[in-house]
């Protein structure tokens, strides 16, 4: 099977390290805000018979391959994970070693490994966002999906954590200067649901061809100060290293959060989107 685009892109994330790679997939996590989340949507999917190849793009350890790991191997489904980081591919691969048609390859959103017009079905959890711009990762995700394709996707909404991010920012701009708490929230794309449209309107054609659906989820989920720092230091593990006395730092965390804790626990503003796109005549 000749799919492989021969640029493979060479980009290494090193905020996924090998060491926050290990934590991603730690079962606190997986049944935690995102992590249950993430594995809800899965389950949701369908895999159909005509999707011979699927495309896990951000497949971090390689939890679509998971949770759809029946479904896969029920209709001999041909996989793909792409992702930036080694620590991640790493694990990944070191859990399906023993499946022939799960492969996994260094790429990300903006460089595919793939070629055009080869792949059925594309799946991505929470990681669209990470991109340095949505719509080179949209023309690219154009560029490989055959005609009759579908999309699903699964990431942050603009407003995610909106006031989470008030007494974090108390913590933080202890420690660094605002010129490097801004450059690092750069990094992250929050955008609306009218700007997801406009996007995929540039390379998809919304009116005759393509049906685009987009689902926005809010909800407050309240947990310890552990469950948050589980999962918010591996999404910011960027800011986190280039604090110098991490120590102190963690405990004024620690201190701002409890500020705003409930009886329930510390409050979380989640607000996520569910998108998906298919071809009208399928």
């Amino acid at each position: 099977m000749n799919l492989i685009n021969k640029q493979t892109h060479p980009l290494i994330i090193s905020s996924y390290s090998k060491k926050n790679s290990i934590i991603y997939d730690d079962p606190g996590n997986k049944n935690f805000l995102y992590g249950k989340l993430t594995i809800d949507f899965l389950k949701k999917i369908k895999i159909k018979k005509k999707n011979s190849i699927l495309v896990d793009i951000g497949c971090g350890t390689g939890i679509v391959f998971d949770i759809l790991y029946k479904k896969i191997k029920k209709k001999n489904i041909s996989c793909f994970g792409i992702d930036p980081a080694t620590g991640m591919l790493k694990l990944a691969k070191k859990k399906f070693k023993n499946e022939k048609n799960i492969y996994f390859l260094k790429g990300s959103f903006g460089k595919i490994p793939l070629k055009s017009k080869s792949v059925d079905k594309i799946i991505s959890t929470l990681a669209l966002h990470w991109v340095p711009s949505i719509n080179i990762a949209i023309k690219e995700l154009k560029r490989v999906l055959k005609s009759d394709g579908s999309i699903e996707i699964f990431m942050i909404e603009k407003d995610d954590g909106k006031k989470f991010k008030i007494p974090i920012f108390k913590a933080i701009k202890k420690h660094l200067s605002l010129k490097q708490i801004f450059k690092v929230a750069q990094l992250t794309q929050r955008l609306s649901i009218n700007q997801i449209y406009r996007i995929f309107g540039k390379y998809f054609d919304l009116k005759n061809e393509y049906k685009l659906s987009i689902k926005n989820t809010k909800k407050i989920i309240y947990g310890t100060y552990e469950q948050h720092m589980k999962w918010w230091k591996i999404r910011s593990g960027q800011i986190i290293a280039k604090v110098k006395n991490k120590n102190s730092f963690n405990k004024d965390l620690k201190n701002e959060l409890e500020k705003i804790e409930k009886t329930k626990g510390i409050p979380f503003d989640l607000s996520v989107l569910y998108i998906k796109l298919e071809n009208k005549s399928t």
